[in-house]
C-alpha cells in the first residue's frame, strides 16, 4: 500500500517500508528490524534479508516458513514493471513449497525452456516456425543459456521478428527444486530450498517475467522449470500445460539386457558401444555410488543422474500435462505405451533442409568453392568421389583430437574419397589446421562451424550415393542426419572415467545418447533390411580404438551405394520434421487457448499426423496436411 510518499510492502510478518523514491528501505520480520546483508546467513537464522541481486532483495521469515523476493525499486507489486516473487507452504500439497508471483504480467504464449545446444538450434526454431504458420499464430519465447546459441536460434527460425529471446542465467542455486520436504539446499546450507528457488529467480528476472503469462510451458526436464511452471500458473489462475522434452527411457532396460548379452549376438560395433556406455545406464543406486567414489555429489548437480530425474520428472508430470519423447518399436511399428503416463511420441530432433537433394548440393557446393574451386561439384554426378561428412559436435569431447586423427589416418586410406570436417571448439580447429598442413590430405577439407548451413550439407549427402556422415555428437545432430534423409554413423563415446578413474558427467549423459540411438538404428535396419543380421549395416566406426583395418572396413562400406540404398530406404520415412513440429504446434496451440486436451485426443493427433508412410527411395516425404483437432468433449 502507499503511505504518502513513502511505499510499503506487507505480506503476512514480513514488511518493507521505502520512506522516499530512491532511498534506502526498511525490512521488519514480526515487527523486529532487519538489515540487508550481503552474506548468507547463519544456518540457524530465523530471519533475514539478502541482497539478492541488482533489482531484488531476498527476504525470509524462516518460523511462518515464508520468503519473498521484492523489487528494490520500491515500486507497488501492483505495477507491471516490479512483481513481487513468493515462496511458501503449498495449500494443495502437504510437505511442499509453491512458488507465486504478485503484479506479473500476463502475456499468453508458449516458453521453451533450452540449455542444450541441441534443442536452442534444432527445437526451438523448428517449433517457433510451426507456430508461426498456424492460423492464429501464437507468440514464442525461448529462454536460452549462452549467446551464441540465441543467435544461432535467430538465425534459423523462419520468422525472426516473432522469436522472443531471453537469457537463462545459472549459479549456484541451479538446482533449486521443488522438493517434497522444504529441506536445506545442498549446494547453498545456509538456504532452505525455497529460498534457494527465489535466488534462482533473481538471476532470471526477466525469464520470471517471460514466463508468468504463458500459456504452455515446454522444457527439457531441467528442475527449475517446475519454479516457471508454478509462476504461469499462479499468475494465468489456471492449469499450464507442462510439456516435457527428455528421450526414450521406457528402453533403458531392454538398453541394460542387451548390453549384457554375448558380443556374438550383437551387431559388431553395436556391443563395443554398448560396453563403452555401461556405466552410464546402470539402476540409479550403481550411478551414484560410481559418482560418490569420483567425488560428484548429483544432489549438487542434478543432470548428473539425468536418469533418476527425469524419471521422477515424468512420475510428478500433472496428469493433464504431455512428455514428448522417442519411443517407438521399430521392430513391430508400436509405440511404447502403457497408458498409465501421458506422452506423445516424437521423432528425433532436427531441421530438415526445405531444399530437395539437388538444390541442397548446388548450394553446398557454392559454399565449398570457397575452400577450393574443385569442391563445387562434389555433391553432384558429375563428381565420382565418394563423401564423408565428420561433424565434431561443440568441442566438449576430451578426445576430440583422436577422434579427428583416426579420421585423417582413414582419409589417407580411401584416396577416392573426400572428407569434410566440420564443427569442433576453436582449440581443435587450430590443432587440426596445422595437422592438414603437414602432411598435406588432397581429400580432406577443414570447414569449421558451418551453422546454419548445417541442414543443407547434411541434405546435400542424400544426393550422393556414396556418402555418409560420421558424427561424435548426441542427438541433435543424430536427429538432424536422419530428418534429411541421410543414415549417421557413429563414432564411439569418450571413456567414461578420466586418467584421475572420475566418472566424467557429460561424457556419461553422452554415451547414453550414443546408446540410445545405436539401438535405434540397429532395431530399424533389422525390421527393415532382410539382409541386416547376415551382413550387418555399419552403425560405429571406432576412432578410438587400435584396430584401425576394422574401422577402415566399416567406412568403406558405410559408403558403399548398395548399403546407402538399404540405409536409406531403412530410415526413409522415420521422421518428416515438419509433420512433427505442427503436431506439436497444433497441441500447443490447442492448449494455450482451451487448456489440457485430454490423452485420447492427443494420441488420435499424434497417430493421425505421425503415421509412418512408406515411400520408394529417394521420394520426397508428402506435404504437411492441416490437423483439424477435434472437440475435448467430444472424446470418451
Amino acid at each position: 500500500m502507499l503511505l504518502g510518499d513513502a511505499v510499503e510492502l506487507s505480506l503476512g510478518r514480513i514488511e518493507v517500508t521505502y520512506p522516499a523514491p530512491g532511498e534506502p528501505p526498511r525490512i521488519a520480520v514480526a515487527g523486529q528490524p532487519l538489515s540487508i546483508e550481503n552474506a548468507l546467513p547463519a544456518m540457524d537464522t530465523a530471519a533475514f534479508a539478502l541482497a539478492a541481486g541488482a533489482d531484488s532483495i531476498l527476504i525470509s521469515d524462516r518460523d511462518a516458513r515464508l520468503a519473498m523476493l521484492v523489487p528494490r525499486d520500491g515500486s507497488s507489486p501492483r505495477e507491471a514493471q516490479a512483481p513481487l516473487y513468493v515462496t511458501g507452504p503449498d495449500p494443495r500439497h502437504e510437505g511442499q513449497f509453491r512458488v507465486t508471483v504478485h503484479g506479473a504480467p500476463v502475456s499468453p504464449g508458449v516458453m521453451y525452456v533450452a540449455q542444450a545446444f541441441g534443442h536452442t538450434t534444432g527445437w526451438v526454431p523448428a517449433v517457433h516456425g510451426a507456430l508461426a504458420r498456424l492460423p492464429d499464430p501464437v507468440p514464442f519465447t525461448a529462454a536460452i543459456r549462452r549467446q551464441e546459441d540465441a543467435a544461432t536460434a535467430r538465425r534459423k527460425a523462419e520468422n525472426p521478428a516473432g522469436l522472443h529471446v531471453v537469457p537463462l542465467h545459472y549459479s549456484d542455486s541451479e538446482s533449486a527444486t521443488i522438493t517434497p520436504a522444504d529441506v536445506t539446499h545442498v549446494s547453498r546450507p545456509e538456504l532452505l530450498n525455497r529460498e534457494a528457488a527465489l535466488l534462482w529467480i533473481a538471476d532470471n528476472l526477466e525469464l520470471a517475467r517471460a514466463s508468468a503469462g504463458s500459456a504452455a510451458i515446454v522444457n527439457d526436464c531441467r528442475p527449475e522449470t517446475w519454479i516457471l511452471h508454478q509462476l504461469a500458473e499462479h499468475a494465468r489462475r489456471k492449469e499450464v500445460p507442462l510439456h516435457a522434452v527428455r528421450y526414450a527411457f521406457e528402453e533403458f532396460e531392454w538398453l541394460r539386457r542387451l548390453a549384457r548379452q554375448a558380443r556374438s549376438t550383437v551387431a559388431p560395433g553395436l556391443a563395443e558401444l554398448l560396453a563403452a556406455s555401461a556405466p552410464a545406464i546402470h539402476t540409479r543406486r550403481e550411478l551414484e555410488d560410481a559418482l560418490s567414489a569420483s567425488g560428484i555429489d548429483p544432489r549438487r548437480n542434478p543432470s548428473v543422474d539425468f536418469e533418476a530425474a527425469s524419471r521422477e520428472l515424468m512420475a510428478g508430470v500433472p496428469e493433464s500435462g504431455t512428455i514428448w519423447y522417442q519411443a517407438v518399436n521399430w521392430r513391430d511399428w508400436q509405440s511404447l505405451e502403457s497408458g498409465k503416463r501421458p506422452y506423445v511420441v516424437i521423432p528425433p530432433l532436427g531441421q530438415a533442409s526445405a531444399l530437395s537433394p539437388e538444390e541442397a548440393a548446388a548450394r553446398a557446393g557454392a559454399l565449398l568453392v570457397q575452400h577450393s574451386p574443385a569442391l563445387q561439384h562434389l555433391f553432384t554426378p558429375r563428381d565420382p568421389r565418394g563423401v564423408v561428412l565428420v561433424s565434431q559436435g561443440n568441442g566438449y569431447s576430451a578426445y576430440s583430437r583422436r577422434h579427428w586423427s583416426a579420421m585423417l589416418a582413414l582419409a589417407a586410406r580411401m584416396e577416392e574419397t573426400h572428407f569434410l570436417l566440420a564443427g569442433g571448439s576453436a582449440e581443435d580447429r587450430a590443432w587440426l589446421s596445422l595437422e592438414l598442413e603437414r602432411p598435406r590430405l588432397a581429400n580432406v577439407t577443414l570447414l569449421g562451424w558451418i551453422n546454419e548451413d548445417w541442414s543443407t550439407f547434411l541434405r546435400a549427402l542424400s544426393a550422393k550415393p556414396r556418402a555418409t556422415f560420421v558424427c561424435r555428437p548426441g542427438l541433435s545432430s543424430i536427429g538432424a542426419a536422419l530428418v534429411n534423409g541421410i543414415p549417421p554413423l557413429l563414432m564411439p563415446p569418450d571413456p567414461l572415467e578420466g586418467p584421475d578413474g572420475a566418472v566424467d558427467a557429460i561424457a556419461a549423459e553422452v554415451a547414453m545418447e550414443r546408446a540410445v540411438y545405436a539401438f535405434q538404428l540397429d532395431r530399424l535396419y533389422a525390421s527393415e533390411c532382410a539382409t541386416h543380421r547376415d551382413s550387418p549395416l555399419p552403425i560405429l566406426v571406432d576412432t578410438l580404438g587400435g584396430d584401425q583395418e576394422r574401422a577402415l572396413a566399416t567406412l568403406c562400406r558405410a559408403v558403399d551405394p548398395a548399403v546407402q540404398l538399404l540405409q536409406r530406404e531403412a530410415i526413409n520415412g522415420y521422421c518428416d520434421w515438419s509433420r512433427v513440429a505442427h503436431l506439436i504446434a497444433s497441441v500447443l496451440a490447442r492448449e494455450a487457448v482451451s487448456g489440457a486436451l485430454p490423452i485420447q485426443l492427443k494420441r488420435q493427433v499424434r497417430d493421425q499426423e505421425l503415421s509412418v508412410q512408406r515411400e520408394p527411395s529417394g521420394a520426397r516425404p508428402p506435404p504437411m496436411q492441416h490437423v483439424t483437432l477435434a472437440s475435448a468433449e467430444a472424446q470418451p
